[in-house]
């Protein structure tokens, strides 16, 4: 199980084998079921969460009860509310399992003990929030587009997501409706014939 995180680490970083034991020493397995929470809305986010199988998604809920979906975490990917973490505040956001899951749990303190312990770990960590920094930029811009802009690039950055993913997560994390969703799946189908 920590081997899938060491090889993510591998891409990045070279850890000793002393740093990680020290890793290891703080990360939890948890077993997520489908529909099981791991961070709701008003909690304070505490923890970050490395996806070894499964998929989880983070979404708030607007206007409606309608549920607009920011993010998907696959195998290989973390998932956090790093706001509410950072500022103590109560998230906004709902962190849950689209699939039974797998996932290594670290709690905050834990992770910046190991910023300072782990240098290595304080630079991977910094790569991923870039990665994630630049990924929450390109988001922003697509979502300021047209619906079928939105989806064109969807398919060029995602389109594997189809294979895990509902069709109604989808065209929350879009921002749009299943309808606008078949019309523009079945326009695509149409012109690449």
């Amino acid at each position: 199980m920590y081997t899938t995180l060491f090889a993510h680490i591998d891409q990045h970083v070279s850890l000793t084998d002393k740093e990680k034991e020290m890793l290891c020493a703080v990360l939890v397995s948890k077993k997520v079921r489908r529909r099981q929470y791991l961070l709701q809305e008003g909690d304070v986010c505490q923890h970050d969460y490395f996806v070894i199988d499964g998929c989880l998604r983070q979404y708030e809920v607007g206007e409606n009860d309608k549920e607009n979906i920011v993010q998907f975490a696959f195998e290989n990917w973390w998932m956090s509310d790093w706001f509410s973490m950072l500022t103590g505040t109560p998230t906004v956001y709902n962190i849950d399992a689209l699939e039974d899951s797998t996932v290594l749990v670290v709690e905050k303190k834990a992770l910046h003990q190991l910023f300072i312990d782990i240098p290595a770990m304080d630079i991977y960590f910094r790569n991923m929030l870039l990665q994630a920094y630049a990924y929450l930029q390109r988001r922003t811009l697509y979502l300021q587009k047209p619906a079928e802009e939105r989806y064109a690039a969807f398919v060029k950055h995602y389109s594997w997501f189809e294979q895990r993913v509902s069709q109604q997560h989808i065209a929350s994390f879009l921002g749009i409706t299943r309808e606008t969703l078949s019309r523009l799946k079945a326009q695509q189908i149409k012109s690449s014939r």
